[in-house]
């Protein structure tokens, strides 16, 4: 890096930990970045590697990954890797998109067009919500729970209304370690059926998707993708990268999601169950651990003992449900059905479709209220006393506290409010 440029790069850098330190509003973070475009920018890929991935901050949505318009990046083991940094033409398109930078736009909510009705409960503004299931038994018979992500990936494929579906598969030697697929089928979708707790970067099926210029695409993730993907959408840097994130999205599905595990997970897991983990043919989380083996059998074991084992960088993510979403979903409430958050009017629209056309059919929340109780819990779980992203410790300075639990480290660990407070602590974020 030249004099110059490495002099601009600090320059960006002070400005930004002056406005974590000083900014009343945290959208004011941004203009750390924003304002270097009048001066001819500069090279961000090294302000988002600093800041956020050699920080251990990163939470691996690949949000940069798939902005970039010059393919600086790689991505392994779950992180960009700038491969090609040479290449970067100082775009600062990767700042943008980070969330762990910077939260979403003050008028981010008129992009992801919310319905009028929307209210705000504590997991992001919904319309309503209900228990959905599918109807078609091929459909069930792969599925986690409804099945509703599924059907509604399939039926708009089959109406014309994308496409491709961005989605998460398996590894073919390994089928509880999550990859990304463009699905262009009904077969495609069913293959990737079914959870995975270990991290899927779904959305590097982007590249694939614009590459085969296979679009509009439905997006399926979990929220961390979500939440890349609406920064990506909504980028104050206008270009040809975010104006296709903003025509050829036509839905996004965002997954309930508490943390992700690593891939190590799945041979402690073997472990604790006493069988090869190869022998796992799946896992479902509800408050336990549900293993199904290759035989059908079904093993309990305990999620308290399995969690020693969450990706770390879960802490960086505060959103359970898919608050951008435009419809949320997940398996917690009634057995065999899928919880479901209606939030805009394109989640609105793909769902009264599919249920127009029997291809879903619906209970009221009414009837299993657990869910809805579970949900408000694991929502504010996800909240609670917890800083924004930028502002939280690094990788290195839990580590070396000791404490690397994503789910406890602002309830029982070194972030927890003392105990003098903890009775008025309240959300952040």
């Amino acid at each position: 890096m030249s004099g110059a440029a490495s002099s601009r790069l600090e320059q960006v850098r002070e400005r930004y930990h002056q406005l974590l330190e000083e900014a009343d509003d945290p959208n004011e973070w941004a203009y750390a970045w924003r304002s270097e475009l009048n001066r001819g920018g500069f090279r961000a890929v090294d302000l988002l590697m600093d800041e956020v991935v050699h920080a251990g901050r990163c939470i691996g949505c690949a949000a940069c990954v798939t902005v970039c318009p010059v393919d600086v990046f790689d991505y392994i083991d779950e992180r960009p890797v700038d491969t090609r940094t040479g290449a970067c033409v100082w775009c600062v398109l990767c700042t943008e998109v980070c969330p762990v930078l910077r939260p979403p736009d003050k008028d981010a909510p008129d992009l992801v067009d919310y319905r009028d009705d929307c209210v705000d409960e504590g997991y992001g503004p919904y319309s309503y919500a209900l228990y959905t299931r599918a109807t078609r038994p091929e459909i069930l018979e792969g599925a986690q729970d409804g099945g509703l992500v599924s059907t509604l990936l399939i039926h708009g494929l089959e109406r014309g209304a994308w496409q491709g579906a961005i989605v998460g598969d398996t590894l073919p030697e390994n089928n509880q370690i999550g990859r990304h697929k463009l699905a262009t089928t009904a077969e495609d979708v069913l293959t990737c059926s079914a959870s995975r707790y270990t991290y899927s970067p779904n959305t590097l099926a982007f590249e694939e998707a614009m590459q085969r210029d296979v679009r509009p695409v439905a997006a399926v993730g979990v929220p961390c993708q979500i939440d890349g993907i609406r920064l990506q959408q909504n980028s104050s840097i206008r270009s040809a990268m975010s104006t296709w994130y903003r025509r050829n999205v036509a839905l996004t599905i965002g997954l309930f999601c508490s943390e992700a595990f690593t891939h190590e997970s799945i041979q402690r897991l073997g472990e604790m169950i006493e069988v090869e983990p190869e022998r796992i043919d799946n896992i479902n989380i509800k408050g336990k651990v549900v293993v199904r083996l290759d035989d059908g059998e079904k093993v309990v074991t305990s999620l308290k003992q399995y969690r020693q084992w969450a990706r770390p960088a879960c802490l960086y993510c505060l959103d359970y449900s898919g608050e951008q979403a435009d419809i949320g979903a997940g398996g917690i409430g009634l057995d065999g059905w899928t919880y479901t958050l209606v939030r805009t009017e394109a989640g609105h629209r793909s769902l009264q479709a599919a249920i127009d056309d029997g291809w879903l059919e619906t209970r009221p929340l009414e009837d299993e209220p657990r869910g809805e109780e579970l949900l408000h819990k694991l929502s504010a779980e996800k909240k609670r006393n917890r800083p924004l992203p930028a502002k939280m410790p690094t990788l290195a300075e839990r580590e070396e506290l000791g404490w690397v639990d994503p789910k406890t480290f602002y309830t029982k660990g070194p972030g927890a409010p003392a105990e003098a407070d903890a009775g008025s602590a309240g959300e952040s974020g």
